[in-house]
């Protein structure tokens, strides 16, 4: 699990509860709204999906996954394999590395291999694996949209229950009192859910998937350079200094120490 994602998650959750529990001497149903939840709920979910293909929205449950499970990826150990291979294929040729991508887990790295022991142009493979990464930051960014959706039209969607909840107010104006204040209720907690929803929720979500998608892309890029160098016999120490400049310092040590 992601650390940081828990992190968030705990933190925000239990700074907002501590409030509702401080502010009404313990009483934190004070602050759930049936109707406001169906509105507020309801609403942004059909906004997205009204704005996103239904594909996409089918693959919410394995996007949440992704924000909530996914670690660092493993750009160093990645780059010592690439190193590993290129010494194999310096040493006994392309076709030594049969054997050694029938283990790969990594289908991307994989098939890259594959076409470069099959003797396929350079300039082919290049473009085939360019376009499996231009198309997987595609899915991702399709993935990012839902959850920026969602969030831009909780608010808005919030302010709709505020509103009902008002019009409930005033028409019980000469009425029951109890009446009068569950609207005023409905109205703020509405307005809350909504704010929670874009700012506590969506939105996080949303940045977060942008950030898992660059540092994918990146690793699909490095992984890449890493084969057209194989391919190219490229001595294994050319091979690791072009890996390296896609590490950070910290990836760059750790790697030494390694060694």
């Amino acid at each position: 699990m992601d650390i940081a994602t828990l992190i968030g998650v705990i933190v925000a959750a239990g700074g907002i509860l501590w409030a509702m529990y401080e502010s009404t001497h313990g009483d934190i149903g004070a602050f759930f709204s049936t109707e406001g939840v169906v509105v507020v709920l309801c609403g942004s979910f059909a906004a997205g999906c009204m704005a996103m293909p239904l594909r996409t929205v089918l693959d919410t449950f394995g996007i949440l996954k992704k924000w909530l499970l996914v670690k660092e990826l493993p750009m160093d150990k990645l780059v010592k394999q690439l190193v590993s291979y290129a010494e194999v294929a310096r040493r006994d040729g392309m076709l030594a590395l049969e054997d050694a991508i029938k283990q790969q887990q990594d289908p991307f790295l994989k098939k890259g291999l594959q076409l470069a022991i099959d003797g396929t142009d350079p300039e082919i493979i290049q473009q085939t694996l360019e376009i499996e990464v231009q198309t997987l930051a595609e899915r991702h960014k399709q993935g990012k949209r839902f959850f920026e959706v969602v969030g831009a039209f909780g608010p808005g969607f919030g302010l709709c229950a505020t509103l009902i909840g008002q019009i409930a107010m005033f028409r019980n104006l000469g009425g029951d009192i109890g009446a009068i204040g569950g609207g005023l209720a409905m109205a703020m907690c509405a307005t809350l859910y909504g704010t929670i929803i874009c700012n506590a929720i969506c939105g996080p979500i949303a940045n977060k998937l942008g950030i898992r998608s660059s540092e994918e892309q990146l690793l699909k890029e490095m992984t890449l350079v890493g084969i057209m160098s194989i391919q190219a016999g490229d001595n294994p120490n050319v091979v690791e200094m072009k890996l390296h400049s896609f590490l950070s310092d910290r990836q760059r040590k750790s790697l030494e120490k390694r060694r």
